[in-house]
């Protein structure tokens, strides 16, 4: 009888989490668009047969199911499709009463974990024929339905689609990415989003005030910000506090319970860090664990107040409404002597660390030596700053030096091997100003050269070109032809292409610094020794050219003619690019 007695006690208690579930559509925190889409669905009487509700753990899911399925199956006129408010049930008809009590026959919640294989749908779909015992819908809650294999899916897909008139589906899921795009054509999609630290600490303070919970400052915005966009973790958090300290809230009661740590703890350790004062920091580190902290925690704290610590150095801190004014304070306080590159290289050191202290067998250690490498950059500064800091004390401040001038790519010889802006044969010279006058002798390989240094891509298509209109008279020609062999068609082609064609002008006008006109040819025939050649096939005869010399030589060494001499043999090929003679 004892034992009776005692089990009865224990079960008395409701979680919060179960006590302050939601039973309308306007207690819902954080899905707002959720409610509202749906309550207009009621209004304008376009029900569909088949929803899926999607999002993160604890966001309401389920409770959103359970609502609807509560107003689907309402007794009272005024909650149907034309009544005085459609889609609010009543919650007082016996079907609204065994929906909450969860004793319902018409509202069937299955697992999808444990129900995933294809005799469970095909039972499904034997069910779906008969009319609810009582009322008008018979609602089929599917939780997890990612978890089902891919032929109970295919099993589903008629169902789904085409079900009586009197189901309605609805299918909730954390892993919407799991769902065949068979499945997901034939629902209405909601996603539900996290919900925001702020409303949930609001939800926490309005329970809090319901139960008579005294909690000091801070201390739900700390369950809050570990709930991570849950609230059902956030109240699963708040029944874990007050399992130890009762109907009162304390920092350190909240800390010990949750294994967190507070802001004011990480903002102390990074002050210590940024000023080299590695002891201290320690003591603090140590202290958070021998309290049972995980160094995971800390780091990824660190992490984040090195982000809050930015967006204050940055002015943005209105958009921090995870973090109170008074936090702001401190946060100012830190941040007063320390750059912006300061704080953002401090955030990548941070997170570069946390994987090292994930696999440590001394996970503390490897904590405490992030921190000693995080006290190396707390003196760094921008440039700007050094800049305006002006000369160190007591070192002279050098005049400025005047501004050398502009250097600009003069003219090569004519027997320079190549055009390229890295090539030997460019030269940088003192030149005047921009507007400098019309050079007297205006060559083909001057122009690619200052086409090469300012759009390297349209240079390299001159490279394949040949000067069709002598050199001689650019100076007065209004027209310039330049010619493409056939076997260059399409450097050609990229050339007269509109976009290169105009820019390839327009860079021939401020070479020559007048109006003329650019005209594109091609040209018959193939290189000659003594005929018009463009810098590719100078380029390659000299190649060719200096492989030979570099044969000639080779062959030529007395080490090369002694070996054929003593072994009898020829010489069949060589790499040249590779023979350094």
């Amino acid at each position: 009888m004892w034992h009776r007695r005692a089990t009865l006690f224990l079960m008395s208690y409701i979680v919060l989490a179960r006590k302050y579930r939601p039973r309308q559509f306007q207690e819902l925190v954080g899905q707002q668009h959720v409610a509202t889409t749906l309550l207009n669905s009621f209004r304008q009487n376009k029900l569909g047969q088949a929803y899926l509700l999607t999002g993160t753990r604890g966001v309401g899911k389920t409770s959103v199911a359970r609502i609807f399925a509560k107003a689907l199956r309402c007794e009272d006129p005024d909650s149907q499709p034309g009544g005085k408010h459609p889609g609010q049930s009543c919650d007082k008809c016996p079907s609204c009463l065994e929906i909450h009590l969860g004793a319902s026959l018409d509202v069937l919640e299955i697992d999808g974990a444990s129900n995933n294989g294809v005799e469970n749908v095909r039972e499904i779909r034997e069910q779906v024929k008969f009319l609810p015992s009582h009322g008008r819908m018979k609602v089929y809650i599917i939780d997890e339905v990612h978890m089902l294999t891919n032929a109970a899916f295919n099993a589903l897909l008629k169902t789904l689609e085409e079900p009586p008139p009197h189901v309605t589906f609805i299918m909730a899921t954390t892993e919407s990415q799991k769902i065949p795009p068979t499945i997901l054509s034939r629902c209405q999609r909601f996603d539900f989003r996290r919900v925001p630290q702020p409303l949930i600490q609001d939800h926490l303070l309005r329970i809090t005030q319901l139960e008579g919970i005294q909690a000091e400052p801070g201390t739900l915005r700390l369950i809050a910000r570990k709930a991570d966009g849950s609230v059902r973790d956030g109240l699963s958090a708040l029944d874990q506090c007050l399992a130890l300290g009762g109907r009162q809230l304390t920092i350190q009661g909240v800390t010990e319970s949750l294994g967190i740590v507070s802001t004011g703890f990480l903002l102390k350790i990074l002050t210590h860090t940024f000023r080299r004062e590695l002891l201290p920091a320690a003591t603090l580190l140590q202290e958070a664990f021998v309290s049972g902290v995980e160094m995971k925690q800390v780091a990824l704290g660190l992490a984040e107040t090195l982000r809050n610590a930015l967006f204050v150095k940055l002015g943005a801190d209105a958009s921090l409404t995870e973090i109170s004014d008074e936090e702001k304070k401190d946060y100012l306080e830190l941040v007063g002597s320390l750059a912006p590159e300061t704080i953002q290289a401090g955030y990548r050191l941070i997170t570069q660390s946390l994987e090292e202290i994930l696999r440590s067998p001394l996970p503390r250690a490897s904590t405490e030596m992030a921190l000693a490498r995080l006290s190396g950059i707390g003196h760094l500064k921008s440039l700007e700053d050094f800049l305006q800091a002006g000369p160190v004390a007591g070192e002279k401040k050098s005049p400025r030096p005047e501004p050398e001038p502009t250097p600009r790519v003069v003219a090569a010889p004519s027997s320079a091997p190549s055009l390229r802006p890295n090539a030997p044969v460019l030269a940088m010279a003192t030149a005047k100003p921009a507007s400098a006058v019309l050079p007297s002798t205006p060559t083909f390989k001057d122009f690619i050269a200052q086409v090469l240094q300012q759009k390297p891509a349209l240079g390299s298509l001159l490279e394949h070109a040949i000067a069709v209109t002598p050199e001689e008279k650019w100076p007065q020609a209004t027209e310039i032809k330049l010619g493409f062999r056939k076997s260059h068609a399409f450097y050609q082609m990229q050339a007269q292409h509109k976009a290169n064609f105009d820019k390839l002008e327009q860079a021939l006008r401020g070479y020559l610094q007048r109006e003329t006109r650019l005209m594109i040819e091609t040209i018959a025939g193939e290189t000659t020794p003594s005929g018009p050649a463009s810098v590719v096939e100078i380029e390659k005869k000299e190649k060719a050219e200096s492989a030979a010399e570099k044969r000639s030589r080779f062959l030529a060494h007395e080490i090369v003619r002694d070996t054929k001499e003593i072994f009898g043999a020829e010489l069949s090929s060589f790499d040249i690019d590779k023979a350094r003679l």
